[in-house]
């Protein structure tokens, strides 16, 4: 008879990605008055365009390049992975690149440890999580 807490019964803890980036940005108003807006035809139009003018176009291209990368990884690892992305025009991505010190986007801190960042941080990041979900799996 096994005991409960047996290396069967474990369950492996996900790894856990911060990412700080630039993000494109919607604003929305009350629930009313989205309502109101979205019934009179005009809210699509209205954040369409928010989100179409809220960054350059090398910013909408890097945080497209994010999006691609976070689908493929949520893809491959499933519940393995969790993600937690942040703007880093926000209040929570201010305080984050202050707790990493980190000064350039993107960047990716793989559990809390390890701290990617720049162009090559996509490719980096995905290097780090493979070799701690498959130390996890062995273990």
């Amino acid at each position: 008879m096994t005991h409960p807490t047996s290396k069967a019964m474990k369950t492996e803890k996900p790894v856990r990605v911060e990412v700080i980036a630039y993000a494109p940005v919607a604003f929305f108003h009350c629930k009313h008055c989205e309502l109101v807006w979205d019934q009179a035809g005009a809210a699509k139009n209205i954040h369409e365009e928010q989100l179409a003018s809220s960054l350059p176009e090398d910013l909408k291209q890097e945080y497209q390049q994010l999006s691609d990368w976070v689908r493929e990884m949520v893809a491959d690892f499933g519940d393995r992975i969790t993600f937690r992305i942040a703007d880093a025009a926000s209040i929570e991505g201010w305080w984050k690149s202050l707790r990493y010190r980190v000064h350039k986007y993107p960047a990716v801190i793989v559990d809390g440890e390890e701290k990617l960042i720049g162009s090559a941080c996509l490719e980096q990041a995905t290097a780090a999580i493979r070799q701690r979900t498959e130390v996890a799996r062995l273990a």
